[in-house]
């Protein structure tokens, strides 16, 4: 019981670490995105 509520943990440790790259990459890109598609819009101008 206790080796698998430890093991639960350190699932739990990993998936958040995965969900906050996830998370920064996204936004990352998001933002990557607005920038070079507000850039687009001044060219075609």
């Amino acid at each position: 019981m206790n080796r698998s509520s430890k093991g639960f943990g350190l699932a739990g440790v990993a998936i958040a670490v995965l969900l906050m790259i996830a998370t920064a990459a996204f936004s990352t890109s998001a933002q990557s995105a607005e920038t070079s598609a507000q850039a687009e819009q001044v060219t075609s101008k």
